[in-house]
């Protein structure tokens, strides 16, 4: 009797890998925020776990022009867990609202239905309790939405 060669079963093992990284990959896509209340809670999720990374990934570009990744990243970083020795904090999101139109910053540039949400984050630091309070907009942006704060003033 002939013995069976092992090379089938070890092509099947790898293409049943292959299969599995690739439904694993399909999956992580999905997960991706999807409605402006998701991406807000999402970016600061990310902030409040440090991840100033993440975060910034889910600026508009707009935003993103103003913060290059790693200075947001180092300035995040530095401020907050350095300056105010805060290792951790809250965050209250409240009732998103729509807006039919967003002036972003003094140059006029405007964006149309647009939502908002008032943002609180309080962090107890080595000079007591704090809460900094700001509206957060987010935007539709090939089909994301994606966040931006005000800088029309």
């Amino acid at each position: 009797m002939r013995r069976k060669s092992p090379v089938p079963l070890f092509i099947g093992v790898v293409v049943l890998i292959l299969i599995g990284a690739a439904l694993f990959m399909l999956i992580g896509k999905s997960q991706e925020p999807e409605t402006p209340e998701e991406v807000i809670k999402q970016f600061y999720d990310f902030e409040k776990e440090g991840d100033f990374g993440n975060a910034w990934e889910l600026f508009h570009p707009e935003m993103k022009t103003l913060f290059p990744k790693s200075t947001y990243i180092q300035t995040k970083n530095h401020v907050f867990m350095g300056h105010m020795g805060v290792d951790e904090f809250e965050v209250n999101i409240g009732k998103i609202e729509k807006l039919k139109k967003f002036t972003f910053n003094q140059d006029g540039l405007t964006f149309r239905d647009v939502r908002k949400a008032k943002v609180d984050m309080l962090f107890q630091s080595q000079f007591g309790e704090l809460v900094i309070s700001q509206n957060c907009y987010v935007a539709l942006e090939e089909g994301k939405w994606r966040i931006l704060w005000n800088y029309n003033f």
